[in-house]
């Protein structure tokens, strides 16, 4: 049964907000982790929900073990209140569509109202998405934007149509870090230090992670 880790966060009370944070995570590093902080305070959340991704049918499949990506979200967000980890797409053998995942959270949580955080970039491919019209009937969609990130046509005209109300796009601060830089990196024997939390580093390097890979 899929489960949520919960790292420093009590199990939410009914009617809360909970938001869904999806990725692949690899690794995960100091930018996810600071948009999430500042969509969790921006939207009011009562829980954050790290979602590493399964099989997702627009992403190329993790570096690492499923294991490893998860472990480094435990270690990244330890202790930060209100933070959890989903895990439930990592058990998934199929293709992991994120409104059959939704279904599933909000079946556990009926009371709760969900928000899908997203980046610029997958928002304005949001009209490719598995029964996207549906997803966003069902939930909020918070858009995390940052300077200089341009918007699709598609996305534009979605903004212009009667469903801009469960769209909610907030600026967010500017990190020029990308998981694929940070493995390109470790593959070059370069130091990671600052792009990834300490706790983060020091497990990529004692688990030989990313030395081998080209990101």
């Amino acid at each position: 049964m899929s489960k949520v880790v919960s790292i420093a966060a009590s199990k939410p009370l009914q009617g809360a907000r909970i938001g869904v944070y999806g990725g692949s995570f690899d690794p995960v590093h100091l930018g996810h982790l600071r948009s999430a902080l500042e969509v969790f305070q921006a939207q009011e959340l009562d829980e954050l929900r790290f979602l590493p991704s399964g099989n997702p049918p627009h992403r190329a499949r993790a570096q690492v073990a499923n294991e490893h990506r998860l472990k480094m979200l435990q270690l990244a967000v330890k202790e930060v209140q209100g933070v959890s980890i989903d895990d439930r797409e990592l058990d998934r053998k199929s293709t992991s569509y994120t409104i059959d995942t939704l279904e599933t959270i909000q079946a556990e949580n009926p009371l709760s109202a969900l928000t899908l955080v997203i980046g610029m970039d997958q928002f304005s491919a949001f009209d490719t998405w598995h029964r996207w019209q549906e997803l966003l009937q069902r939930v909020e969609l918070v858009v995390m934007e940052r300077p200089g990130e341009p918007m699709s046509g598609s996305a534009r005209q979605l903004m212009d149509s009667s469903l801009k109300k469960r769209i909610s796009i907030i600026s967010v601060t500017q990190m020029d870090i990308s998981s694929s830089r940070i493995r390109k990196d470790l593959q070059e024997g370069q130091d990671v230090r600052f792009l990834v939390p300490d706790t983060v580093r020091k497990y990529i390097l004692s688990q030989d992670l990313y030395s081998s890979q080209i990101g």
